[in-house]
């Protein structure tokens, strides 16, 4: 803590030769578990983003940049970072060009976006088939021009609103500061997928339908606002943990990469409404305001959507997707748009395919062929 204070003391005097010091023993400290934990506690981090936020000198700009790019050593110091405000200040200094100083900007920001992919898919609206969502993602919608990345505590504290909600994965109600381990433990039911239609049937179970848990909702949503005011985090998603644990068991045994991909997007469709023709008689609006009002948040639990379109729909096959090893992408477009890209090895070569999650569940468009260009907008 004393390091931490001395710092932001020198700093403040504006010392050149000084700031660029601490920003090297900066730099050298992370490779050290200990030194980040202490600089996680002492926001040594916020001092640093202060430090590129303020300094005029061309040269601190440019190692506290770089400091900021080695600092960016796991998930937890990359939300810390952005925490502070590293995200937009880095952006600024790339789109400003500033001579010197932006390449290094850039090389941290991707650094930065790598570890942290909730600001990744709002800043580049683009998660690729490597990249894999974890417990205690969100999405916030695409970002406008002079708008910040928001924390998750942030969003979860603001009053209900009418604007799009924020959508959030986790199968553990885990705190968003620590993400969960990935790997989800499979149904030790024992249960088979219906390939057509996406539904599991376990042993000892009921046929997984939309309509039952349609009435299953309100009760997560009951103590919903209560469990968030008091943890500083969503509801426990227990439709989603259930989607894991089904998919898990049930579809990523199948045999090929393409049934797997064509059930889990039938999977899909079926948690979220069913097939859609028409967005526009769907109703999904009132559902969401309906699940907004009931929660009193703006942040929802992906598996309280019980009618979602294709936003709702792409994030979810994307979460899904990551679990059981399926390589899929994620990616935003206009208009509440979303859709997911897949590959395929067809005769030797890789195919590139949009996976339908609406109209027509399942079925594969190759990408840059007409009903694909479709698919992505209005």
């Amino acid at each position: 803590a004393e390091y931490g204070k001395q710092w932001y003391q020198r700093r403040v005097r504006g010392d050149a030769d000084v700031c660029i010091s601490v920003c090297k023993a900066l730099a050298a400290l992370v490779a050290d578990d200990s030194a980040r934990e202490a600089l996680l506690k002492t926001n040594g981090l916020g001092s640093l983003v202060t430090l590129l936020k303020e300094a005029t000198n061309k040269e601190v700009l440019r190692k506290a940049a770089w400091t900021v790019g080695i600092c960016v050593a796991d998930e937890g110091m990359a939300r810390e970072l952005n925490k502070n405000g590293a995200l937009r200040t880095l952006m600024d200094f790339v789109n400003n060009s500033t001579q010197g100083v932006s390449n290094l900007a850039v090389i941290a920001l991707e650094k930065l976006l790598q570890y942290d992919l909730a600001s990744k898919y709002w800043h580049l609206g683009n998660l690729s088939q490597t990249d894999v969502i974890r417990d205690g993602f969100y999405d916030t919608g695409a970002h406008k021009p002079g708008e910040d990345f928001r924390s998750l505590k942030y969003l979860l504290d603001k009053s209900v609103d009418n604007k799009r909600p924020v959508l959030y994965i986790s199968t553990l109600g885990a705190d968003p500061e620590v993400p969960a381990d990935l790997k989800s433990e499979a149904s030790t039911t024992g249960s088979t997928t219906n390939i057509k239609t996406g539904r599991t049937t376990a042993k000892g179970k009921k046929t997984h339908k939309v309509e039952e848990k349609k009435e299953d909702a309100p009760s997560e949503v009951d103590t919903g606002t209560k469990e968030a005011k008091e943890t500083g985090k969503p509801k426990f998603d227990s439709s989603f943990k259930e989607y894991v644990e089904e998919v898990v068991s049930t579809i990523g045994p199948l045999p090929t990469q393409l049934e797997q991909i064509k059930s889990l997007a039938v999977f899909v469709s079926n948690q979220m409404g069913g097939p859609v023709q028409s967005v526009s008689t769907f109703n999904h609006d009132l559902h969401i305001a309906q699940l907004k009002s009931d929660i009193k948040s703006n942040v929802i639990p992906i598996g309280f959507v019980k009618r979602g379109i294709f936003y709702h729909r792409a994030l979810l096959f994307k979460a899904l997707a990551d679990r059981i090893g399926v390589a899929a992408s994620l990616v935003r477009g206009e208009y509440n748009r979303a859709w997911n890209d897949v590959t395929l090895m067809e005769e030797g070569r890789a195919v590139h395919y949009l996976v339908n999650l609406m109209d027509s569940p399942g079925t594969l468009m190759e990408v840059g062929g007409y009903a694909a260009g479709v698919y992505k907008k209005l």
